[in-house]
């Protein structure tokens, strides 16, 4: 998923001060470089951690971006890759990042007769984690995960991290390879959150010394122009081929009628007036029913 790179990468430079904000007493990790894969699926994160008694244990963390039904499914295939080459215990979390309220199970227990099983692993909301500890961090890292943290004033967030971004790219504490890198991955979680516009304004009202066409920002709009220009030109086409299938079959064309036609916007209108050329009986018939479409909600 999309979301994939931006988080994966965010996590995989801070995973120990990220669970220590989750509230895990890891003093050493260690990721394993070597990708873990179950079927078609990959590990999002896999390492060897070390708790303050000296023990040793597998982390495995899966980030999940909406509800799936047969996550446990999945995690106890991860979990029995995992036991099956590492000699350690294997401790499982999902941290969940979706804007939709979290209805994953977290286990599964089965009993038949001679047979039961009981599995179960962490999941984490994100959105119920405050977005101030993730800002208390002095890391670009890890205080851009603040946006997709719990707060009643997300605008404030943003801003605050805009602002913090903005600071380091001054003091040349970062590059601008890196301030773009922050803000396109902003962009990414943002969307998570469905708050793409709140940072587009924000990102907007600073003014940094960039290349706004490297961004997300940038290719967004273009984007857009280019849907915008798309379906300009299919109106346009629409409207040619409805005037040419009028004179074709009336033998002429009112300019009444043209101007109605000229001044429709609506796509779907103007495919319905293409149909009505086909059953009007009279040119006359059909100016009522241009007038009808044309003027309707």
């Amino acid at each position: 998923m999309k979301y994939d790179s931006s988080i994966k990468a965010t996590f995989e430079k801070v995973a120990l001060g990220v669970l220590r904000i989750l509230g895990y007493e890891f003093v050493e990790i260690r990721p394993i470089s070597q990708e873990m894969q179950v079927g078609k699926l990959v590990a999002d994160f896999l390492a060897i951690v070390k708790l303050k008694d000296g023990t040793e244990l597998i982390l495995h963390i899966e980030f999940q971006a909406k509800n799936d039904p047969d996550m446990p499914k999945r995690m106890l295939g991860y979990f029995y890759v995992v036991i099956s080459k590492h000699n350690l215990p294997v401790k499982q979390i999902v941290i969940y990042l979706g804007k939709d309220e979290l209805k994953m199970s977290n286990r599964i227990e089965m009993r038949t007769d001679g047979t039961s099983i009981l599995y179960e692993y962490e999941i984490i909301d994100l959105k119920k984690v405050e977005a101030d500890k993730f800002l208390e961090s002095d890391n670009p890292d890890v205080y851009l995960l603040g946006i997709l943290g719990r707060t009643d004033n997300i605008s404030e967030v943003i801003r605050n991290i805009i602002s913090r971004l903005r600071q380091s790219f001054e003091k040349r504490e970062i590059s601008k390879h890196d301030m773009l890198e922050y803000i396109n991955r902003l962009g990414v979680f943002a969307e998570l959150r469905d708050i793409r516009e709140d940072l587009r304004k924000e990102v907007e009202k600073a003014v940094i010394d960039i290349d706004i066409t490297k961004t997300w920002l940038y290719q967004e709009g273009k984007q857009k122009g280019l849907e915008e220009g798309i379906q300009k030109g299919r109106k346009e086409g629409l409207k040619e081929a409805l005037l040419f299938a009028i004179r074709i079959k009336f033998g002429k064309i009112s300019r009444s009628i043209k101007k109605e036609i000229i001044h429709i916007d609506d796509v779907d209108k103007l495919r319905l007036l293409k149909k009505e050329v086909i059953k009007a009986r009279t040119l006359k018939e059909f100016e009522k029913k241009i007038k009808s479409v044309n003027h309707s909600s």
